[in-house]
C-alpha cells in the first residue's frame, strides 16, 4: 500500500525544506501570488529564505570593477561659482535686514 503524497509534500526534499522546481515556482511567481503551501514554509524556514534570495542573485561577476570617473573640471567650478555666488547673495540680504 503506497503513502499518498500531499502536494505540498512532493515540493520538499528529504531534510524537510524547499526543492528546486519549488523555489523556481516562488521565484517565477508575481509577488504574492505563490503557493500559499511554499509561501507559509518559507516564511518560517531560514535555510529556504536564504536560497530563495540567493536564487534572485546573478553569479559572480567575473570582470573587472569599473573604474569611477570624476566629474568634469568645468562642472566642478560652475557649482564652486554658483555656491559662491548664494553665499554672496545670502550675506547681502542679511545685511539689508539688519542695517536700519
Amino acid at each position: 500500500m503506497s503513502v499518498p503524497t500531499h502536494p505540498a509534500t512532493a515540493l520538499l526534499d528529504a531534510q524537510g525544506c524547499l526543492t528546486e522546481a519549488a523555489i523556481a515556482a516562488l521565484v517565477a511567481a508575481p509577488p504574492g501570488r505563490g503557493p500559499e503551501a511554499l509561501a507559509v514554509h518559507l516564511a518560517a524556514c531560514n535555510r529556504c529564505q536564504e536560497r530563495v534570495l540567493a536564487a534572485g542573485v546573478p553569479g559572480p561577476r567575473t570582470g573587472a570593477p569599473r573604474r569611477q570617473v570624476a566629474p568634469p573640471l568645468s562642472r566642478t567650478l560652475l557649482l564652486v561659482g554658483l555656491i559662491l555666488v548664494s553665499m554672496l547673495l545670502f550675506f547681502l540680504s542679511l545685511r539689508r535686514l539688519t542695517v536700519p
